[in-house]
């Protein structure tokens, strides 16, 4: 592991790095590549020599969100982009930000200290926003270190909270919720991502969270509902899973059937959007 760079941040930097590096990519992720060059160039090149669908999910995952992101700043839109848990996240500098765009990206402090040199040592230039780095834990009062940073809570603003809540317990991630609900003024958006509860019980997903707690990063939590939970803190929620996304066809991405079929394991899309009450 990269010094500096959890696990989670190091394997999504190199799906990233194998989309970009695929003929006909959902996206472009040059900070991933040169993350994946330095910390394992014999992957990166089979990347290049032998493509592969293994993180197929992960790519439609990200395009999800950008689109999300794309949608939710532009005309009309607000100006104040909040990333929690932003990880080795390239989007200030990949995606093309409407003038005057503040973007807020919210780590570990030794996390964002390594994606620093990265940047510098890769040469990339000024983004197209105004980018703020704020090291900071979400199991302490990060919210202050969002507001030192220049964070408006008087402002809507748009939230991503991408690879996080399920790393989490079901009552730390219900706080990382409640606590940006409580910072998000009237029109604020919310992108988000979580599984459903019937993952823990699939038993084909006994093999791959075995694999997660073995490493030391464990899933601990999902929602059957997110449409209710998030209502519970003030949202009205779209929810989609990423078969249903148009950039899943011709990937393997498994398709779940309906709803109502219970013991499928789920992944959770979410986009949603503050009323004038919380």
């Amino acid at each position: 592991m990269t010094a500096g760079v959890g696990a989670t941040a190091e394997w999504i930097a190199h799906a990233r790095a194998a989309e970009t590096v695929r003929a006909g990519g959902l996206f472009t992720d040059r900070l991933a590549v040169a993350f994946t060059e330095r910390s394992n160039a014999p992957l990166l090149e089979l990347f290049r020599s032998a493509p592969t669908p293994r993180f197929d999910v992960l790519a439609v995952r990200t395009r999800f969100f950008d689109d999300y992101l794309a949608t939710a700043t532009g005309p009309g839109g607000s100006r104040q982009v909040v990333l929690l848990a932003a990880g080795l996240d390239s989007r200030a500098f990949r995606l093309d930000w409407p003038p005057g765009t503040r973007v807020f990206e919210l780590d570990l402090p030794e996390l964002l200290e390594a994606k620093e040199e990265l940047l510098r040592d890769e040469g990339f230039g000024e983004p197209s926003c105004v980018r703020r780095v704020v090291p900071a834990d979400l199991r302490d009062d990060w919210a202050a270190a969002l507001r030192e940073a220049g964070f408006d809570p008087g402002t809507p603003t748009v939230w991503l909270v991408e690879g996080l809540l399920y790393y989490l317990t079901e009552a730390e991630a219900d706080a990382v919720v409640r606590e940006l609900s409580g910072l998000s003024a009237p029109g604020s958006r919310l992108g988000l991502e979580q599984v459903n509860t019937d993952t823990y019980r699939a038993p084909w997903m006994r093999d791959w969270l075995a694999t997660m707690r073995a490493e030391g990063r464990p899933w601990q939590s999902g929602v059957a509902e997110p449409e209710q939970w998030l209502a519970g803190h003030g949202w009205r929620a779209a929810v989609v899973e990423p078969s249903d996304v148009d950039s899943s066809v011709g990937r393997r991405v498994p398709r779940t059937p309906a709803r109502s079929v219970p013991g499928v394991a789920r992944t959770w899309l979410v986009t949603a959007e503050l009323g004038a009450q919380q």
